[in-house]
């Protein structure tokens, strides 16, 4: 039984009510463009995020990608955030499709299209993100692209795609609200200038006391800076924390004892991983 299709039906029923998105989860399927746009997008607010977003997609990865995503959380943890504090969805959209636009038309024809789904694919180097200033947390969107696969195939289909890119904006609002809900000293339902700098020094401030607490963790020679033996440090632990990450969600999810989980096993993470990331679980 294909199990996808009710799935997403689910899932968009439940963006449609927990969140006033109705232009966003509840219209009709957008155009492979627009769906570009925002894959995209949801890759730059992954990337701009500094928590561990779908962590436990850990539980079906080889030991090798394993390593490389607790690398990659460990080296982005002691990287300073970026300067954007509040999420903005249609925003990072915005900036993407300026960026592919070569001849400024305001949309993108074939090529320019072409050029944005190339950098999308895993293999991509991603040249035009990278400009846009943003860290690359590849492993953290594979994470999220993994929890939206319902079908373990390793490919998103438009459907599976929607949803991701549904989930991802209602996750950027959901955040936005919470940040409303802490700096709009004024409440006019915006965040002016004054409101945006003390979200980016709150931000700042609780990356330092993390920072904090690594140093007082792993700065052995007590040189304020990790080095590269402290960083390999590091790096250890991350690794060795994901792996027990990964043996008690097999312990949970793998139903056979197999030692890997199936597609249907899978399933359930999937979903619960879903729902993490509507709700901004997971966020710093």
């Amino acid at each position: 039984m294909n199990r996808t299709i009710p799935n997403r039906r689910l899932l968009t029923a439940a963006l449609c009510i927990a969140l006033p998105l109705g232009s966003v989860a509840c219209n009709p399927a957008p155009s492979e463009t627009e769906l570009a746009l925002g894959e995209a997008a949801a890759y730059l607010t992954t990337s701009e995020e500094s928590g561990d977003i779908g962590a436990d997609a850990v539980a079906a990865t080889s030991t090798d990608t394993l390593s490389s995503m607790a690398i990659e959380d460990a080296d982005t943890t002691v990287s300073a955030p970026e300067s954007a504090a509040v999420c903005d969805f249609s925003a990072r959209r915005q900036e993407v499709l300026e960026q592919y636009d070569a001849n400024q038309d305001g949309r993108l024809d074939r090529t320019e299209f072409q050029s944005l789904r190339a950098d999308l694919t895993p293999e991509g180097q991603h040249p035009r993100f990278s400009r846009l200033g943003l860290r690359m947390r590849q492993w953290a969107f594979w994470r999220v692209r993994w929890a939206f696969d319902e079908n373990g195939d390793r490919q998103l289909s438009t459907e599976e795609r929607t949803a991701l890119v549904d989930a991802m904006e209602a996750r950027c609002e959901r955040l936005h609200q919470q940040a409303l809900e802490k700096y709009d000293a004024n409440q006019d339902g915006t965040l002016d200038e004054a409101e945006l700098q003390a979200a980016r020094e709150a931000r700042h401030a609780a990356w330092e006391q993390k920072r904090q607490e690594l140093l007082a963790q792993y700065d052995t020679n007590a040189n304020g800076i990790l080095e590269l033996t402290e960083r390999a440090q590091l790096r250890e632990d991350r690794i060795a924390e994901a792996r027990a990450r990964r043996q008690a969600l097999l312990a949970q999810y793998d139903t056979d004892g197999d030692g890997h989980l199936s597609n249907e096993e899978a399933l359930p993470l999937r979903q619960e991983i879903q729902r993490r990331i509507i709700e901004g679980q997971g966020a710093q």
